[in-house]
């Protein structure tokens, strides 16, 4: 029961962060408009302001003493807001539309956002090391974890371009934000919290030991680099059906079903196959066949083709998702047995911060898309944009992830039980 409960928090996230995520970019540059420059420039401003709140809101949870615990407060406060945020980046008024104003809604609408989703992403996350003890029993809640996420893919990313096509860019958000919501009350009771555990350090020393921990910034670096191969592939995939496929806009769905339906039983063997062979040699498998599949995305000219590099895409998702987990918990461990202090907000909330990010890297390949391939908007798209989208669904996502997979044999440590 506290697994799924658990897990069910993790549904409700992706399903908000995950719609948001990939057609962001979909909605204000082809429906609204918005040049791909100033999405860029937005997307890292908003990373800047990462930078600041991640590692704030993280300190704040880990030295938080209440009754009720470290993460709970955080949690049943940022939730509402957080569905309210999300509601407002996909409520644009009319007056908000022209291309003098757009922008700075745009901007602030993606910001308030973010600054809410650290508070939730980080509490949340802190939970699972806490909750979890033990490489089986982590094993076994990431891959529940992770089959929720899927989950939430299939219905935030696979699922939109039906809704949106018949509701709107609001409509598929308030539908969203209604099934997240129910999503988070049922988690809240699963929350269980050690009343012992807790952070006395202050946010400079927390942080330094963070810094200095080898193991750590491994997992951080091909975090980002994943982050940002998936969410670019992601973002691109509606761009790339439509110019690179040729295909409707609620034909998306299909691709996106490609890949996390393949992901979702692949969860689960994952889970097993970390526990079986240990969780590092697991994690690094897992970045190759995703690295390996994402290259493959290039070569599709009809849907069937696509649709099979998306099945492979799909399996290596699900890998890196689950056995990440088990590696992050491990170097959280490790740090608590030498520091004799529990400091999960501090270490989720800089991997959330380099994940994030990543955004801004999203952003920057967008940018690239005009000089090299001439495209600037839905209402330009320039003279090739068959190509600036196989080149962004595929060569970024796919470079991406397999450095990632480069850097992952510097981990120092097997995950074992």
């Amino acid at each position: 029961m506290k697994k799924r409960r658990y897990a069910s928090g993790q549904l409700g996230l992706t399903l908000v962060s995950e719609s948001f995520g990939t057609y962001l970019a979909f909605f204000y540059l082809e429906r609204l408009g918005l040049s791909a420059a100033l999405y860029a420039l937005a997307r890292t401003v908003y990373a800047l302001w990462d930078a600041v709140n991640d590692p704030l809101f993280g300190h704040l949870s880990d030295r938080t003493k209440t009754p009720w615990g470290r993460r709970r407060p955080w949690l049943l406060l940022g939730v509402p807001l957080f569905l309210l945020a999300y509601l407002l980046v996909f409520w644009v008024p009319d007056w908000a539309r022209s291309p003098a104003v757009l922008p700075y809604y745009f901007a602030l609408a993606i910001l308030l956002y973010e600054t809410l989703a650290t508070v939730v992403w980080t509490n949340h996350g802190a939970l699972f090391p806490e909750m979890f003890r033990g490489l089986r029993e982590r094993a076994e809640a990431a891959a529940l974890k992770r089959g929720a996420e899927l989950l939430g893919l299939i219905l935030g990313i696979a699922l939109a371009p039906m809704v949106y096509a018949r509701v709107g860019f609001f409509g598929m958000a308030l539908l969203f934000a209604g099934l997240a919501l129910l999503a988070f009350l049922y988690f809240f009771p699963g929350i269980r919290e050690d009343p012992r555990a807790g952070s006395g350090l202050g946010l400079w020393a927390s942080f330094r030991l963070v810094l200095a921990n080898r193991a750590f910034w491994v997992v951080a670096l091909v975090g980002l680099l994943f982050e940002f191969g998936r969410m670019a592939l992601q973002t691109a995939i509606p761009f790339y059906a439509k110019h690179a496929l040729g295909l409707e806009e609620g034909a998306t769905t299909f691709l996106f079903a490609a890949v996390f339906l393949a992901a979702l039983p692949s969860a689960l063997l994952w889970g097993r196959l970390a526990g079986a062979w240990g969780g590092k040699r697991a994690w690094r498998l897992a970045h190759l066949l995703m690295g390996l599949s994402a290259l493959l995305l290039f070569l599709p000219q009809g849907l069937p083709a696509a649709l099979l590099a998306g099945a492979l895409v799909g399996a290596g998702f699900a890998g890196v998702r689950v056995t990440g987990e088990v590696v992050m918990a491990k170097v959280i461990d490790l740090d608590a047995e030498r520091t004799e202090t529990r400091r999960e907000g501090a270490y989720y909330s800089l991997v959330g911060l380099l994940g994030r990010a990543a955004g801004a890297l999203v952003g920057l390949a967008f940018a690239l898309l005009t000089p090299l391939f001439g495209y600037v908007s839905g209402e330009n798209p320039g003279p090739n944009p068959e190509a600036a989208f196989r080149f962004l669904v595929a060569v970024v996502p796919g470079t991406a992830i397999l450095l990632a997979y480069a850097l992952t044999a510097l981990f120092p440590h097997e995950v074992k039980e």
